[in-house]
């Protein structure tokens, strides 16, 4: 989501300096519910942060069947040549719940990536962006606005790191030194150049967990994503429409996948800071088990999904997940749904359902062996 506002509408405030008007943008931040914040100021080339190795990775087709990040390259290495008049980004962030939940083989909530398991921070951030961006320009601090929540062509991990809000991790996330990776980007485009904060230093070090705890092992590098290889790019991006070669790696994941996260040791419990309010508030669907995901009809779903980030995966795409999971983990409790769902109408249900059912029953048989 984005949007762009201008001052043509209100009346600008006498003018402050740059520290004085970057103090108070992080300001707005803080009140408007973004605790990690900071300011980087766009360099005399224009180039965005980390563009080099962007450019790269879309050379190397390691975007796999993310076109967009192709078709966006020119406005996401140069931020001018989609914004002219851009000099500053007030990079913002705010936390998700990062605990454990729900129990594992049975409840929906525990095989669901867990920046996917609150409400819909798309709708959450435009409000809270589109409150700031109207106190900048009314206070006189900038003339013009454009903010993002994670759909706009901005490298968003690179202008955070480079406004010190973490630094990019060997496992391709924004990493706090103190408060781990559990947590959400924005940012908002400003004409005026502020006061930079001092860019994030990587605190990795010789470990390679991430790298290792991979099940499809898709980093071809530290800090490198092949995103054809990741489970995130197919069963949220693509609904679920993971291919066959895999499924099995697709493991206990309905939607999402957090493994390279959780085995960080920047995200150890002690660390994990308390999720935002807003986007912690209960859902319908965190209630659901996975047989019920799998044998869900539209109805069901428009009801317990209202309001919530997973709407983007689909019907279908949770349905997939949680068949391919139930097969994974050889769910007894959900064999009489795959069963159900194995003369499904739809041959991608229908398939998956019956390969799900082949491990169950392959489990049984040695099982009796």
């Amino acid at each position: 989501m984005a949007s762009e506002m201008n001052a043509s509408a209100v009346s600008a405030v006498e003018p402050r300096g740059a520290a004085a008007h970057s103090a108070r943008a992080k300001e707005l931040a803080r009140e408007n519910g973004f605790p990690l914040n900071g300011i980087a100021v766009l360099p005399a080339n224009g180039e965005s942060p980390r563009s080099e190795s962007y450019n790269a990775w879309l050379k190397n087709g390691l975007h796999g069947p993310l076109d967009y990040m192709l078709n966006s390259q020119p406005a996401r290495s140069r931020m001018q040549n989609r914004f002219p008049w851009a000099r500053s980004v007030l990079a913002l962030g705010a936390f998700y719940d990062g605990a454990e939940r729900g129990r594992p083989g049975r409840d929906l909530e525990a095989h669901v990536a867990r920046y996917a398991r609150g409400r819909d921070y798309h709708r959450i951030f435009t409000r809270r962006l589109k409150t700031i961006s109207e106190a900048l320009i009314k206070e006189g601090i900038c003339t013009h606005a454009h903010y993002y929540v994670d759909t706009g062509p901005v490298l968003e991990r690179a202008w955070a790191e480079a406004a010190g809000l973490g630094w990019i991790g060997k496992n391709a996330c924004l990493i706090h030194p103190r408060l781990g990776s559990f947590f959400l980007l924005a940012e908002i485009v400003l004409d005026v150049e502020l006061q930079a904060d001092a860019a994030a230093s990587d605190h990795c070090g010789t470990c390679t967990r991430c790298l290792e705890s991979c099940p499809t092992q898709a980093f071809t590098s530290p800090g490198v994503l092949d995103a054809a290889r990741c489970l995130v790019t197919w069963n949220i991006e693509f609904e679920g429409r993971t291919p066959k070669e895999l499924w099995k790696q697709q493991g206990a994941w309905v939607a999402g996948c957090d493994i390279c996260q959780t085995v960080c040791p920047y995200n150890n419990a002690a660390r994990v800071p308390a999720p935002d309010a807003e986007l912690a508030q209960p859902l319908p669907w965190q209630s659901l088990s996975m047989a019920d995901v799998i044998t869900m009809t539209e109805a069901r779903f428009d009801v317990a999904f209202k309001a919530s980030t997973l709407r983007r995966t689909g019907l279908n795409g949770l349905r997939l997940g949680a068949i391919t999971a139930a097969g994974n983990l050889k769910l007894e409790e959900c064999r009489q749904a795959l069963m159900d769902c194995a003369s499904d109408t739809d041959p991608e249900i229908s398939e998956r359902s019956a390969w799900a059912l082949g491990c169950l029953n392959k489990s049984a048989l040695v099982d009796i062996e």
